[in-house]
């Protein structure tokens, strides 16, 4: 629970009524507390692009689309989606 409060502190969101990832976080999300994710694209409103990680205790994680780490964990949930509308 403690890397976890560690990574979600690392993200950031913007002060205005945008909900907007400033910085990704540098520390990798357990997949056992992913429920979900959003895209952020720096070609809309925001600044960056980022996946927003929704963990299911309730918390947005940003993370770096590049990451290879996220990637992964786009992938997992693709199949998780797969599995669950068989």
């Amino acid at each position: 629970m403690g890397l976890l409060l560690l990574y979600l502190s690392g993200t950031s969101e913007a002060q205005n009524n945008q909900d907007c990832c400033l910085s990704y976080s540098t520390v990798r999300l357990p997949r056992g507390v992913i429920k979900g994710y959003t895209e952020q694209l720096s070609s809309e409103v925001c600044d960056i692009s980022a996946i927003v990680f929704h963990t299911k205790n309730g918390m947005k994680a940003c993370a770096n689309p590049e990451d290879r780490w996220v990637k992964k964990h786009l992938l997992w949930l693709s199949h998780k989606l797969k599995k669950m509308s068989l």
